[in-house]
This record gives structure tokens, C-alpha cells and sequence, in this order.
């Protein structure tokens, strides 16, 4: 028998580049715009106009009373304009997926920018009466919907995105809009703020909010940046070491009560204090320390002032964090345990062990990559620290300062009392940068000892 002849194999066919031309007439649309009318407004009864390349290049308006420095939002604008021009001929390059990934980002960029603008033209002109986006902003923004969905359209028809990647959409609107977008208020930190010609307006002054930051008479011990910092670290890493240890051992105490009635009721009794609010909880602490009235002065028979003696309050606020937080600690370790493979502890049981043995050589090591994954998350917020607890409970006590003061509270302060919002600002920097380098250093550590349990 004759054999069968094989098939050719199909010839692929060259798939020549092209120019995408409805990407080119969303760049016309685009550009277009910036030379419309994007806000009016009215000023002593006459109406003008301001367009997108207006804001973008900065101006004089209102007879001279706002000046108008150049909008950043409005020229990432431009840059999407650009970047949207440069899609439409992407595919001679690298294929017509990067062409409507680069659109896609593009108008996304687009939609964002005007939806700001829409929000904040009143803060721009507030000499201004009437002021409102116009038909250029309304164009541009139907241009990058319009985009933005076919752009993101053709890529779900290409396989690059699933059903899935949409559903993630809302999380990373979240996470750009509330997390990454303000990363550009660092600017302030820079800048001695004149509220009169805003945040970009403003003069740049160097270091100068640093230096008042670090400030300090005599010894580098006595500047604010060393006080605040100190406290922030110190209690942060009491609560993380003494919150471990308590958490673990409750959980530990949970998982080995046998009824589950009893269980759930210590489960629920010790995660109450967790969702009390630090508004309660300073009521609570005040009516055992007030000075008149306080549960402790009238038990000890004594007239001992808490909010003004600080050597009492570390301990006090290292109490009741641990007090709050435990139930949420111990659930955590306790699930974890729950996990363990029951025949681990059958077998130990057999070989002798007693229940302390049980926990030191199996229920503890089986616990290990919980309690560094949590150690790694809670040296996230090493310089972040719990606001209700420092500011609330310790009723903001100037006599308390030298060991209730954090970096949260300095903050607040400066923003708040002092109206000092290029100081404050300059302090959030120091926190995230000091904050950052921790998180990088305790990972390389932790990297060293045991690699499957770093982040990264």
C-alpha cells in the first residue's frame, strides 16, 4: 500500500503593518480639543473662555488677580495626545497589540484628566463666578471613552486580556486614584506654599522644610525628626514582638479548648475590644486615670495626675494595644493551626510528648512562615502608627509629648495647629524613605535566613 502524502505545511501569510486609523482620528479629536474652549467662566459680568492649551501653558486671567501656573494634569493630557499619535503607527514596529495598549493607557489618561478637571475648575478661578467645562473638555472626554473601550475591545479579542483582567479594573482604578496619583503631592515638601497661586505655583525652597524638620538646639537627641522617630520604631516594634507572642499563645489556648461553644465565645469575647472605636477606648482609659475621678487614684487612695506624668505611659499604650488587638492576632494564628495535619500531633503523642513538647516541636515550627509573613507586613507600617491610640487616648497632651509624639501625630499637628503644610509634608517624605528602607533591609535579612519566606 501506497502511503498517504503528506501535507504541505500552511504557509503563513505576512500580516503587512498598517496604519490605524481610528487610533490617527482619535488623535485629530484630541488634538483638536486642546484648542477648544475647555472652561468658562464669568467675571465681572463678561463671559470668557480658557482653553486646554491655556492650561497647559499657564496664564493671567480675572484683570490680574489669578495666575494660572501650568496644570499638570492638563499636560499629561498632552502627553496622551502624543502618546495616541505614536499608537496609530506602532504597528510597523511591534505589532497592533502595543498599538491599542498604548491607546488604551492613553485614554485612560484622557478620561482621568478631564474628569479632574471637571472637579477642581472652580478651585482654579475662585475669583471667578459661573465657571463650568465646555463642549472642548465634553468632546474629549466622549473621544477617550470612545477609544478606551475599543482600544481595550481588540485586546480581549486578541487573547491579551481575559474576563478576569476587567474584573481587576475597579481594584487598580483604586489603587492609582487613592495611592499612586498623590505621590505627586511630594512636590509640596519642596515648596514654601502660597495659597494664592497654589501648589504648582508656588516657590520652590529647596531643603529648607527639611531643615526645620531636623531642627534642633544643642544635640541631635533634642531635634523633632530624632523624638518622633524614636517613639514611632520603639512602638511599633514592642506592639509587633508583644502582639506575636500574645497572639500566638492565645491562639494556641483557642485551639485547644474541645467544645465549640466554649471556643466561639472566647473567639467573639476577645475580638470585641478589636472593634471598639479609639474614641470609646480613650473614654474608657480616662475614667480609670482622670485625676478627679479616676478608678485607679480612688483604688490607690493616691492623687497621682496620668496626663501629666509621662514615665507612665508607654506602658500604658503598649497595654492597650495589645488589649485591642489580640483577638485579631490570635484568630489569625489560630486558623493557621488548624491547618496543621492532625496525625503530627498522634505521632508525637506516641513518642512521648507532653502537650508542652507538642507545641515547641510541632505546632511552633509549622507556625514559622505565618509569624514572618506577618512580620514582614507589620515592618510595612513600621513608621506608620495608630492615630486614635497616640492622639485619642493620650487626649493630646502637650506634657506627654516626649513619648506619645509620633510621626502621625507631629503630622496632624503641623497640618492642623500650625497650618504648616510644607512641614508636614516634608515629615510624610522622611516617614515613607526611612519607612522604605527598613521594609528593604528586613527583607534582605529575612532573605538570607530563608528565601521562600522573603516578599520579594
Amino acid at each position: 500500500m501506497k502511503g498517504k502524502k503528506k501535507s504541505a505545511p500552511a504557509v503563513k501569510e505576512n500580516v503587512k503593518p498598517r496604519i490605524h486609523l481610528e487610533l490617527l482620528a482619535g488623535f485629530v479629536v484630541m488634538l483638536v480639543t486642546l484648542f477648544l474652549p475647555y472652561i468658562s467662566y464669568t467675571y465681572k459680568s463678561k463671559g470668557y473662555t480658557l482653553s486646554a492649551l491655556s492650561l497647559i501653558t499657564g496664564k493671567t486671567v480675572c484683570g490680574g488677580k489669578v495666575v494660572l501656573s501650568p496644570s499638570f494634569p492638563m499636560i499629561l493630557l498632552a502627553v496622551a495626545t502624543v502618546a495616541m499619535l505614536a499608537a496609530a503607527f506602532l504597528d510597523f514596529a511591534k505589532g497592533p497589540n502595543l498599538s491599542y495598549g498604548v491607546a488604551a493607557i492613553a485614554s485612560i489618561v484622557g478620561l482621568v484628566t478631564n474628569i479632574y478637571l471637571a472637579t477642581a475648575a472652580g478651585n482654579k478661578l475662585s475669583a471667578a463666578k459661573n465657571v463650568k467645562v465646555t463642549y472642548g473638555s465634553l468632546i474629549c472626554l466622549i473621544a477617550c471613552l470612545a477609544l478606551m473601550v475599543w482600544a481595550l475591545y481588540r485586546l480581549w479579542k486578541a487573547k491579551i486580556l481575559s474576563t478576569l483582567d476587567f474584573m481587576v479594573v475597579p481594584g487598580m482604578l483604586y489603587f492609582i486614584i487613592n495611592n499612586y496619583i498623590p505621590m505627586f503631592g511630594i512636590v509640596i515638601a519642596f515648596k514654601k506654599i502660597d495659597y494664592s497661586v497654589g501648589i504648582w505655583g508656588s516657590p520652590w525652597n529647596g531643603l529648607d522644610n527639611f531643615k526645620q524638620l531636623f531642627s534642633f538646639s544643642g544635640s541631635i537627641f533634642n531635634s523633632d525628626a530624632f523624638r518622633i522617630t524614636r517613639n514611632t520604631i520603639l512602638y511599633n516594634a514592642a506592639f509587633i514582638v508583644l502582639g506575636t507572642i500574645v497572639g500566638v499563645l492565645v491562639g494556641i489556648c483557642l485551639a485547644d479548648i474541645f467544645s465549640k461553644a466554649l471556643q466561639k465565645f472566647f473567639q467573639t469575647s476577645i475580638l470585641l475590644p478589636q472593634l471598639i472605636s479609639y474614641v470609646i477606648v480613650a473614654y474608657i482609659v480616662y475614667g480609670f486615670f482622670s485625676n478627679d475621678a479616676g478608678f485607679i487614684n480612688h483604688l490607690l487612695g493616691t492623687d497621682i495626675n496620668f496626663y501629666a506624668e509621662k514615665s507612665y505611659w508607654p506602658f500604658i499604650l503598649i497595654f492597650i494595644y495589645i488589649w485591642k488587638m489580640v483577638g485579631y492576632n490570635a484568630i489569625i494564628f489560630l486558623s493557621s493551626i488548624v491547618g496543621i495535619d492532625k496525625s503530627l500531633y498522634e505521632a508525637a503523642r506516641v513518642d512521648g510528648c507532653n502537650k508542652w513538647r507538642q507545641i515547641r516541636y510541632v505546632t511552633l515550627p509549622l507556625l514559622k512562615p505565618t509569624v514572618i509573613t506577618l512580620f514582614m507586613l507589620n515592618v510595612g507600617r513600621i513608621m506608620y502608627s495608630d492615630f486614635g491610640l497616640f492622639y485619642q487616648v493620650t487626649r493630646d497632651s502637650g506634657a506627654l509629648y516626649p513619648v506619645t509624639d509620633t510621626i502621625d501625630t507631629y503630622v496632624y499637628r503641623c497640618l492642623m495647629t500650625l497650618n504648616n503644610i510644607s512641614t508636614s509634608s516634608a515629615a510624610c517624605t522622611y516617614q515613607a524613605i526611612i519607612g522604605f528602607v527598613l521594609v528593604m533591609a528586613v527583607n534582605m535579612i529575612v532573605r538570607r535566613k530563608d528565601k521562600e519566606s522573603a516578599l520579594f
